[in-house]
Order: structure tokens, then C-alpha cells, then sequence
């Protein structure tokens, strides 16, 4: 009699969705212990009533502990989380204004240790208002080498990074990305950074060159390989502006102490990929080098299109292997790394963030189909759909980890959209032109070992493109031709509003005809606008004026060319750019003098020093972009047992203008 009235009363409450309510439990065992047939009838208005109950709100309204509130309940209680669930991920789904991006306002502003967010739509930098010290990057503000390793990550362990993260966002399959692998590595080889890893550091662009001058004999598979490989790298050059045109870029490890919104609206869907995917593998293997782990919650990344990073078609690609990206989901959670995901589309994300995400919240969803793909994430009961099926803006249902679904209604933040480019810029400036990075460099006899005596070093643009500037952007080309060393801020003086000159600078970037390049100077650097390629040919055929400029290098070393110059004629002293095959020639009538400006440490500049002191100058000066290069060429230059005597070091702080 009890096993089977027993029966009937756990069957009764399964089929009304309640057999998981601690109470009606007991009550059961109780009825089937006791063989009470009142107890019995007792139980089974319980269940009628919990059915009830549970048909009307039929998730937990408890409240849940943390530090991070995003909530209430039904009956009123907060609903917060805590850091160590962002430790193991969130994802947040729903509908294109459903409330995803509010919540992550509201998250990110409560956060106790820095975020970066990955912003496609130019979401968060209305944030400034609101978080003190936020910076926000522009993808023409961005400067970042993906080929430079870590610190105290091997070059060759990189490489093998870099090129299944590369592969996975251009969609190369295995025999292309093995390819792209056994390139990088010849590139580092000649950038003899397996015997040293110091700068430079070849970029995107030297990949490009040692890509474009593999003369392989033409074997079908390895010549498809070269050529997907190459069309991949010269699409991500092309897309991505000036972001690769460097040999280091700002520094990450100084970025991860600061929240950052990298904004990349604007770049193509592959660049966007790469970046977010890179930036993201960046920080798991320094902090893997660092050896950071279970240090409580350290960061936190923001992606409001996770499909983006998280595609399941990808992900199904066998052919391609499983995506590097999925296991760094799992792994990122050991050094204190979060993950916070946002998306419309759910059927779109792959199984591993779905799974590897320990909260999870489903928001208004206008498609069942993407409706489906979280509820049975969430495993929520049929009543439970229901009830979610019909959330309005601004509710979302909460699961942590294997606890109860919570019905919430989110915090709203108010914040006004308004924050323009221009008023960005003048924002943000100061911020962008503290930050340091260096630019190209290409060991010696490069050229000759790629076959690039003939190549074009500038940053790729599309010639076939045609356009026309504005009255506004062609007088900022004439300034920059006329005065190419004055600062970008200055610049804007001649124009009657700074945001009239930040336009004909943006006009002028977008058109790929100047490139901006910042030079370190006291107390805070300034940028400079050097013409690329296409530039020179623009001024020439449209605009009265002659683009050539005297100093060779780029834009910031033919800066230092002509400061160094000056500074001598000040002192009195005749000098001379490119004489003797040297930077700057000084001839005080008693003494010959040159002067040559180091960039790098590099073996190019000591052969330079080897020279001069071979044709019997009676002073060699060699001025040093900062200290670890001067300290770099000093060594180098003593263990090639050259006589040091006229040799004087300096550092480009010595000859700036104030």
C-alpha cells in the first residue's frame, strides 16, 4: 500500500513539474513510510497547491549573494553575483535591444579589478562619463604587432600560437596553417630573435614580404597553401590600416592595469576576429608565463557579438581542427581571466561557450529557434519556457551554475549616447599620446634575402580606389608637406574649431594618404602625419607643391634627423643631412663630426659606427631613441672590439626643443 501510493504521489509530482521542491520530497518519503492514506491526501493538495504556485512563478525568487548587483526578484530581493562566478564566464543571450548592453554597464562600472571590452558598434566609450580613467581605442588610434611574443614566451611557442589563432579567425584549414607556422619561424630566424628575442620585431608586413618571395617550385598542394596563406595576410594588412604598421606596438601588459574599450566598428569582419582572438590568447599566455594561477578574479573581457569570436561553424570545421579558442574558454578561468558574452543568436555560438559558462542568462528572445538554444542550455521546465517565452525588456531568467533558474528584473543605467569622435579625440588625446610604440624596422640585408629591392615598404592601399578630398583635408596635406615635423594638435590651430582639423585628419587616414606616427618627446609625445605612397602621388598630381622630403627613414627618424641638425646650428655650427653617408654631417672647421640616429639596437647601426670610424671622422655620435638602445649599441660595439675613443652616445632627449 505505501510503495504504491508512494508511486502514484512521485508520479503526480513529476508530471506537474515540482518533484524538485525539497518540501513535496519529504512529504512523499513521509507518506510512503507511514502507509497514511490522510497524509497521503495531505501530499497530494501540497502538490496541487505547489502546481499552483508554480504556474504562476514558476522560478526560485530567492535572494542570491555577491558583490555585483544586476537585479531584483518577483517578491523583491537582489539578485547579485559574485567575482568568483565571473571567474568561471558569463553569457548573456537576447534579442537586439532586449538589454544585454545595460547589463554589461552595469557589471563593468561595479568591477574591482580592470576590464577590456571588444565594442563593434560603438557601444562603451559613452562609459567616459562614468569610469574614471577609461581608455578607448579606435582602431585608427590602435597600435599593436601581433609577432611579438609575450614577455617570457618563447618565439617558436608563439609562432604556433599566433598561427592557429590567425587560422581559426581567415578560416585556413590545417595544411595552411601549418604553412603559416613554418614562415613565421623563418621570419623570426632572420630576425635573429631565437638567439636574443629583443627588438625589432618583424610585423604583419615582413610576413607579408617572406610570404610574397617563397619561390616555391610549384607542387599543387604547397603552392595552394602559399597562395591561401598569402591572400589571407594581405587582406589583414590591407583591412587593418596602420594598427600592424609597427615593430611594437603599446604595451598590453601595461594596458591589462587599465580598463580599455578597443573599438573596432568600421575594420572587416576577419580583422575584427583576429584582433579580439589574438588580444585574448595574448593575455592566456602571459599569464600562463607569469604563472598566475587561482589568484582570485584579475580581469575581466566584455564581447557583446560573441558569435564573432564563438562560431560554431567553426567549430564544425573539421578539416580545421578544434578551434584554439574553445580550449582557451576552459583555461582562462584558471588565471583569474572572465569572460562576459553577449549575443542575439544562441544557435550561433558554439557548444563550448555555452558550456563552459557558469552563469547564464536568457533575455527577451524574438526567434524560437534562438529561444530553444538557451532554454535547453538553462535545462528549464516547460513551465518555466512559458513564463520565459513572455520576458519584456529589461528581465532576463539567471542560472548559476547548477542552482535554481531566477526570474529578474534588471537594473536600468542611464546613459547618454553621445560622445562624437571629435569629442572623443579631445577626451582621449592626452591619454593616446602617452602611450610609446616604435616603428617598422627590417634587419640588414632583408631586402636582398626576401627579394624586395624592388617592393613597396609602405602599407598596402587599394590604388584602384578613387576619391577626392575636401577643401578642408587638402590644406591639412599642404601644412603637412610644407611643415612635416609639426605636431598633430598644432595643426588643428589653423583650422577655426579643432574638430574642422580632426576631420581633415580622419578624411586624410581614411583615404590611406597619411599615416599618423608618434614621436616620444618631454613631457608627453606628439604625432606627427608622415605621406604614404599613395600620398606622394596624390600631392604630385593634384596639388602645387614638391612631397619630396630631405632625411631618409621614416617620419620620426628624419624628426630626429633634423633636431639633431638644428641643435648644432644653434651651437654655431655648420651641418649637413646625408653627407658622408651619414645622418647629419657637422664640419666646425677644426672638427669633422657625424652623427648617426639609432632607432634600434640593432647590427646595422654597429656596422655604421664600423664605417665612420673606418674613414677616420674625428667624433662619432650616435643618438639613441632611449636608453636601453644606447646601453644595446654600447655593448655591441665593445664586444666587436672597435675603438670606442671617438665614439659618443646620446640619447634623442638630449636635442629636444625645449
Amino acid at each position: 500500500m505505501g510503495r504504491s501510493a508512494g508511486k502514484r504521489l512521485f508520479d503526480f509530482a513529476d508530471q506537474n513539474e515540482v518533484l524538485d521542491d525539497p518540501t513535496v520530497q519529504r512529504l512523499i518519503l513521509a507518506s510512503a513510510a507511514s502507509e497514511n492514506e490522510y497524509l497521503s491526501n495531505l501530499v497530494e493538495k501540497t502538490i496541487i497547491g505547489k502546481t499552483v504556485q508554480q504556474q504562476q512563478q514558476p522560478f526560485d525568487s530567492r535572494s542570491t549573494d555577491g558583490t555585483l548587483e544586476i537585479g531584483e526578484t518577483a517578491t523583491g530581493n537582489q539578485v547579485q553575483l559574485s567575482a568568483e562566478d565571473l571567474t568561471k564566464h558569463l553569457l548573456a543571450v537576447g534579442q537586439s535591444g532586449a538589454g544585454k548592453t545595460t547589463l554589461f554597464y552595469t557589471l563593468v562600472s561595479q568591477l574591482e579589478v580592470p576590464f577590456w571590452s571588444f565594442d563593434v558598434k560603438q557601444d562603451y566609450r559613452h562609459l567616459i562619463s562614468e569610469l574614471d580613467g577609461l581608455l578607448v581605442f579606435p582602431w585608427t588610434e590602435f597600435e599593436f604587432n601581433p609577432l611579438v611574443p609575450p614577455p617570457a614566451v618563447p618565439p617558436r611557442r608563439w609562432a604556433q600560437v599566433f598561427s592557429e589563432i590567425f587560422g581559426h579567425a581567415t578560416s585556413l584549414l590545417s595544411g595552411s596553417k601549418n604553412y603559416l607556422f613554418k614562415s613565421i619561424i623563418e621570419l623570426y630566424r632572420l630576425y635573429d630573435l631565437f638567439d636574443e628575442c629583443s627588438p625589432p620585431y618583424p610585423s604583419l608586413h615582413e610576413l607579408e614580404a617572406v610570404l610574397a618571395s617563397d619561390n616555391i617550385s610549384y607542387v599543387r598542394k604547397t603552392a595552394n597553401y602559399r597562395d591561401t596563406v598569402l591572400n589571407r595576410v594581405e587582406a589583414m594588412n590591407l583591412g587593418a590600416g596602420t594598427i600592424f604598421d609597427c615593430s611594437e606596438g603599446y604595451s598590453l601588459e601595461g594596458l591589462l592595469q587599465r580598463d580599455v574599450v578597443f573599438e573596432f566598428d568600421g575594420l572587416n569582419r576577419d580583422v575584427q576576429n583576429f584582433l579580439m582572438e589574438v588580444l585574448l590568447a595574448w593575455v592566456y599566455e602571459y599569464r600562463l608565463a607569469q604563472t598566475d594561477r587561482d589568484t582570485g578574479l584579475n580581469h575581466v573581457f566584455v564581447l557583446d557579438e560573441g558569435k564573432q569570436v564563438f562560431s560554431v561553424y567553426k567549430e564544425r570545421q573539421d578539416a580545421a581542427g578544434i578551434p584554439a579558442i574553445d580550449d582557451l574558454t576552459a583555461r582562462l578561468r584558471e588565471f583569474g581571466e572572465a569572460l562576459i558574452v553577449g549575443d542575439q543568436e544562441a544557435s550561433k555560438l558554439t557548444d563550448s561557450i555555452k558550456a563552459n559558462t557558469y552563469t547564464k542568462l536568457l533575455l527577451p528572445t524574438g526567434d524560437r529557434k534562438q529561444f530553444e538554444a538557451i532554454a535547453e542550455s538553462l535545462h528549464l521546465s516547460n513551465r518555466q519556457k512559458s513564463v520565459a517565452q513572455q520576458l519584456d525588456v529589461g528581465e532576463a531568467v539567471l542560472q548559476t551554475g547548477n542552482n535554481d533558474p531566477v526570474h529578474v528584473a534588471l537594473h536600468g543605467f542611464e546613459l547618454a549616447k553621445q560622445v562624437t569622435d571629435a569629442e572623443l579625440q579631445q577626451m582621449q588625446g592626452r591619454y593616446w599620446t602617452e602611450l610609446s610604440s616604435t616603428s617598422r624596422q627590417r634587419p640588414s640585408g632583408f631586402e636582398d634575402l626576401v627579394g624586395l629591392q624592388n617592393r613597396d615598404e609602405e602599407v598596402i592601399s587599394d590604388p584602384s580606389q578613387t576619391f577626392s578630398l575636401s577643401e578642408e583635408a587638402e590644406q591639412l596635406l599642404r601644412d603637412v608637406v610644407e611643415y612635416p615635423f609639426v605636431g598633430l594638435t598644432e595643426r588643428y590651430d589653423q583650422f577655426s574649431s579643432p574638430h574642422i582639423g580632426y576631420d581633415a585628419k580622419t578624411e586624410l587616414a581614411d583615404n590611406g594618404i597619411v599615416e599618423e606616427k608618434r614621436v616620444q618627446t618631454r613631457p608627453k609625445s606628439s604625432k606627427l602625419l608622415e605621406l604614404t605612397k599613395r600620398g606622394y602621388s596624390y600631392v604630385e598630381d593634384n596639388l602645387e607643391c614638391d612631397p619630396e622630403q630631405k632625411g631618409r627613414g621614416g617620419i620620426v627618424h628624419r624628426y630626429w634627423q633634423h633636431q639633431v641638425k638644428k641643435t648644432f646650428e644653434d651651437a654655431g655650427w655648420p651641418a649637413e643631412l646625408e653627407l658622408f653617408d651619414a645622418d647629419v654631417y657637422v664640419n666646425t672647421g677644426e672638427l669633422e663630426i657625424v652623427v648617426e640616429v639609432a632607432m634600434q639596437n640593432t647590427s646595422r647601426e654597429r656596422e655604421h659606427i664600423e664605417n665612420h670610424l673606418e674613414t677616420g671622422f674625428d667624433a662619432i655620435w650616435v643618438v639613441c631613441r632611449n636608453q636601453d638602445i644606447r646601453e644595446g649599441l654600447e655593448d655591441r660595439v665593445s664586444k666587436a672590439g672597435l675603438d670606442t675613443q671617438p665614439v659618443v652616445f646620446r640619447e634623442t632627449r638630449d636635442f629636444e626643443e625645449n
